[in-house]
């Protein structure tokens, strides 16, 4: 990292620090602000040596990104939903990562990745489909955190809801093929060896 460099106007820049403590925990801070804990979850059978187990005072560092991820994008569509003129009372957003951890714990030359991620957005809005489907479009394209997870090839099926109706309006699959999903695929392996 560069200090004192003068960047374009165009730049945003965003800093933040990290301090390790004992065993798995890490309290993250940017200026101004109260710090974040990250730590793994109680329990987490890491294996050797034992005492890498976390405690479960914080977020992990997935849970961490996964949060950045339904932050920006919501604030994005607050932004895009504003320039297309698009009125909405409230969003709520869910989202689920299912992630191979057998090259972090178990099996070390496999590398950790996302199988998929699956991101759920819930809108109250008497907009129509058709203009709801323009949001999604543009909050893709302008979002910086759904970029990096595009750009990352991530598997994501993006489903977006009307409050308060069961059925999807519609999903958007990225860097994932027609037919069945990974999740789909991790299910059927699930079930598989249940029996």
């Amino acid at each position: 990292m560069k200090e004192g460099q003068v960047y374009p106007p165009y730049v945003g820049i965003s800093d933040v620090t990290t301090v390790s403590h004992e065993q798995m925990r890490v309290e993250g801070f940017f200026e101004g602000q109260p710090s974040l804990m990250f730590d793994e979850p109680e329990g987490f059978d890491i294996g050797d040596p034992p005492e890498l187990r976390g405690r479960s005072r914080g977020w992990t560092p997935v849970h961490a990104q996964l949060a950045a991820l339904a932050g920006c994008t919501s604030i994005t569509i607050a932004v895009v939903a504003r320039d297309q003129g698009l009125k909405y009372a409230r969003l709520s957003t869910k989202l689920r990562s299912l992630i191979d951890i057998r090259g972090f714990f178990f099996d070390l030359h496999l590398q950790p990745k996302f199988e998929q991620l699956n991101f759920d957005l819930t809108l109250e809005t008497r907009a129509t489909t058709k203009a709801i489907q323009a949001l999604a479009t543009e909050t893709h394209r302008r979002c910086p955190q759904l970029g990096l997870f595009r750009l990352a090839k991530i598997p994501m099926l993006v489903t977006w809801y009307r409050a308060g109706k069961p059925k999807p309006l519609f999903e958007e699959r990225f860097s994932l093929r027609a037919g069945r999903t990974p999740e789909d695929r991790l299910i059927a392996k699930g079930k598989k060896l249940k029996t």
